[in-house]
Parts: C-alpha cells; structure tokens; sequence
C-alpha cells in the first residue's frame, strides 16, 4: 500500500470514527484507552538493558459521572516480563469528550505476575499487587479522540526488592470515546 494510500484510509477511518462519536458522556459510554513506549537503558557509553511496555483498557459509564474501567499490561525486558490486570472505579470531575479538557479520578487495584530468567536460563517469578489512587488528564482533539496523561501512585509489592513500598508512574497515551448502542 502506497504511503497516499494509507493517509487516504486514515483519514476516512478517522472521519467515520468522529461521526458516530456523542456530544456528551451519558449512560452507556465507553472509553478505551491505549499506551505503549519503547526504552533503552546505558551506563558510561554501554547499553544495559532494552524494554517494551503496552498497555489497554477499556470502561463504561453507568451514568454521567460514574465508570467502571478494566486494563491490562505487559512489560517485556530481554530477561524479564510482567503482566498485569487492573480494575478501576472511576469519577469523572470535569468535561467530556464535546469539551477540551476532562479530568477523571480513579481509585484502582492490580494483580500481576512477574517472571524473571536468570543469565544460567533458570526462570523464577513472583505474583504482585497494588491498590492506588489515580487522576487522568485527557485533552480531546475532537469528541472520540484524545491524548491523556494518567499519574497514579500505588502502594506495591511489584519492585524489584519485592517488599510493600510506594510507586508514581504516569502514563501517556491515546483515549477514545464512542456511545454503545443498546439493542
């Protein structure tokens, strides 16, 4: 396919998409949610370690202001991967998608495994939780599309010492919005 080509079927997806899109966040909204970024680590001028991270989600509104929300994630590292599932109860604060700028809160839980392969090929994992609290900013380009940035601090078991302690992550991704049908 031609590069033309593919910004031709872009755009139409992409018009098609904001089409069906609603105004407003109402009972039986959806959003989905999608983030992924790619690292290389070094030390004195030497690569150290490469990783891969995506993540998914999806959540639905019961009403104007209340959603419940389920992602998922993997992490992959030459000698390490993680996944980990994620159910949120979430509250939107401010907007929708037919204005700029929303802000919802989440409280959320996790459960996670992690497995390791040492340098001898042994494998060795652990399961991980975390329960936190987390508060998305999405800017909307238009009312079914938006970039989001998600801070949320946990309290894990999921660092390397494998003990209880406090972790910020803040991801940055794209969200979508679109009205589910009833049948």
């Amino acid at each position: 396919m031609t590069r033309s080509r593919f910004y031709a079927l872009f755009l139409t997806l992409f018009f098609v998409g904001a089409s069906y899109a609603q105004p407003y966040w109402q009972k039986g909204t959806r959003l989905a949610t999608f983030s992924a970024n790619a690292s290389l680590d070094g030390l004195g001028g030497d690569l150290t370690n490469a990783g891969f991270t995506t993540t998914s989600g999806t959540s639905i509104f019961f009403n104007e202001n209340i959603a419940l929300a389920v992602d998922g994630k993997y992490n992959w590292a030459p000698l390490s991967q993680t996944i980990e599932a994620n159910w949120r109860l979430q509250n939107k604060i401010f907007g929708a998608s037919d204005q700029n700028h929303s802000v919802i809160m989440d409280v959320h839980g996790t459960l996670g495994q992690n497995m390791n392969t040492t340098l001898s090929g042994e494998m060795f994992g652990r399961r991980m939780s975390a329960l936190g609290v987390g508060m998305q900013y999405t800017y909307w380009f238009s009312s079914s599309v938006g970039l989001y940035i998600w801070p949320q601090l946990n309290r894990t078991n999921g660092g390397p010492s494998g003990l209880w302690d406090w972790q910020m992550v803040a991801p940055v991704g794209l969200q979508l919005s679109w009205q589910h049908k009833e049948k």
